[in-house]
């Protein structure tokens, strides 16, 4: 037993002479780093002492600081300042004596090498497919025409604040070909979106959603707006923040639910412009203009269902499926090869029959310039209740290069300012409030009472989307035309 003690305590000796050992060894290695380290930030200070106190940089700040009074005081007198003739000629004589001909030689190719190398590098990754998922979209070209890509690169997901949608089917309107003819290129340009540009109003399922999003699940049939600037809807797979998308009524399909977002806001903001709500509607005379269009047939139902006095001017063709949707009176808007719809007859009528508390243009409204207020109007009407609802080319497509320079230019700094102030990166302050979640909302709840319906024109395959277009844009259109991806 005292032989066990014994070697047992010989082991535990060893074991801590082993243990100081290594902690004396470490210290020092620890030690001996810090003094490396500390030795050579001295070298490099040394270096750049020695550098800064070369007698070449030493000569070059001081002419520098003799070229820079020089330019000053030709400045204060009025002359111009140094040429670079005498720049270059102040060049040559500090580094003739200093810097060999050969040597810059060589640091000019090596300069014209290595950015042609960086140059094709960047070429190269730029040109790079990205990755993610492929489907079905609309691309927009150069020429005003419209592609579909069938393995187009999707979002492989949704960020914070945003839900992935299946879209199965969007609609088709005016604001479409305004995109097409440059509208909001610019301010598109800024926002970085991608080729797709077509489709404002969709409909679709909830495939997924991002961090903080708790009002949307997966599954959840929605509908929503996607603004011009914003891009489009005509992708089958739509990465988008859920405060543009809302759920939709549960009785409406995919196709008639997409009929109706786009031109619903549309209708709703003009209807907050003109101030006519449900408790003061009552009575009133109203002209809706263009209302066989999308937003006007939306338009004639809510105020027939507010208790207003309709007059729908619109094609003859369209006068039944308008007075069926409430409209109490109808004008005849019929064009022809040698004429087209003219404001005159409006005025003709609102001679005859009395003018109007409110007259809203729509698509297919007659063309602009329109008519004063005064020859629509009533006298008591303000001259704001004369709207049009079709889209007008934004300041930001028309200013010059120098102001588009400063409008970018504070675009981004109030940008960055909502950063800094925590009111994120989103853009949804360039939206009209109709068009985000409180609109689609009140939209639901109209339809969902019985004031509003949408009109589901025609349904046309993506392959067919020029044709869905000039037939939107077109006499024969009733409603609002919408592309189902099938």
């Amino acid at each position: 037993m005292d032989e066990f003690k014994l070697k047992a305590g010989e082991k535990i000796g060893a074991l801590h002479d082993a243990a100081v050992a290594a902690a004396n060894s470490s210290k020092n290695k620890f030690h001996d780093v810090i003094d490396h380290t500390a030795e050579a930030i001295r070298r490099i200070r040394e270096a750049f002492s020695d550098m800064w106190d070369h007698e070449l940089v030493t000569e070059g700040r001081a002419r520098a600081v003799a070229w820079a009074r020089e330019a000053a005081r030709r400045v204060q007198e009025g002359a111009p300042p140094l040429s670079p003739m005498i720049l270059y000629q102040e060049l040559v004589t500090l580094f003739k004596d200093h810097v060999w001909r050969r040597s810059m030689i060589i640091f000019i190719c090596g300069a014209a090498v290595g950015g042609s190398a960086g140059l094709l590098i960047g070429l190269r990754a730029s040109s790079r497919v990205p990755s993610g998922p492929h489907a079905r979209a609309l691309h927009t070209q150069s020429d005003q025409t419209v592609l579909l890509v069938e393995d187009a690169v999707s979002p492989a997901g949704c960020g914070a604040g945003e839900v992935l949608v299946r879209v199965q089917a969007f609609s088709v309107s005016g604001a479409d070909r305004a995109v097409l003819r440059g509208r909001a290129g610019a301010l598109r340009a800024l926002l970085g979106t991608g080729h797709v540009t077509v489709g404002r109003g969709f409909a679709g399922v909830v495939l997924d959603v991002g961090q903080g999003v708790t009002d949307l699940e997966m599954g959840d049939e929605v509908w929503g707006c996607v603004s011009e600037w914003s891009g489009g809807a005509a992708n089958e797979l739509l990465a988008i923040r859920s405060s543009r998308v809302g759920k939709r009524p549960r009785h409406l399909a995919a196709d008639s639910a997409a009929a109706l977002p786009w031109a619903g806001a549309l209708a709703l903001a003009a209807l907050q412009q003109a101030q006519l709500r449900p408790d003061c509607s009552k009575g009133k005379r109203v002209c809706v203009a263009g209302a066989a269009s999308g937003e006007g047939c939306a338009l004639v139902q809510l105020l027939a269902a507010w208790g207003a006095r309709v007059a729908a001017a619109a094609p003859g063709r369209a006068h039944r499926v308008l007075k069926d949707l409430g409209a109490q009176e109808l004008i005849e808007m019929d064009s022809n090869a040698h004429t087209s719809p003219s404001w005159l007859t409006l005025e003709q009528v609102a001679s005859r029959r009395g003018p109007w508390d409110c007259a809203l243009c729509c698509t297919g409204a007659p063309p602009s310039p329109a008519p004063a207020p005064s020859a629509l109007l009533k006298s008591t009407a303000p001259r704001s209740a004369l709207i049009d609802l079709r889209p007008k080319p934004l300041l930001s497509d028309r200013l010059p290069t120098p102001f588009w320079v400063i409008f970018s230019a504070s675009f981004y700094a109030f940008k960055f300012l909502r950063w800094v102030t925590g009111c994120g990166t989103h853009t949804d302050w360039l939206e009209d409030k109709t068009q985000l979640r409180e609109g689609l909302d009140s939209l639901r709840l109209l339809v969902d009472s019985g004031q509003l319906a949408p009109v589901l024109d025609k349904i046309f395959f993506p392959q067919d989307f020029e044709s869905a277009l000039a037939h939107t844009c077109g006499e024969d259109a009733i409603g609002t035309s919408v592309v189902r991806f099938p």
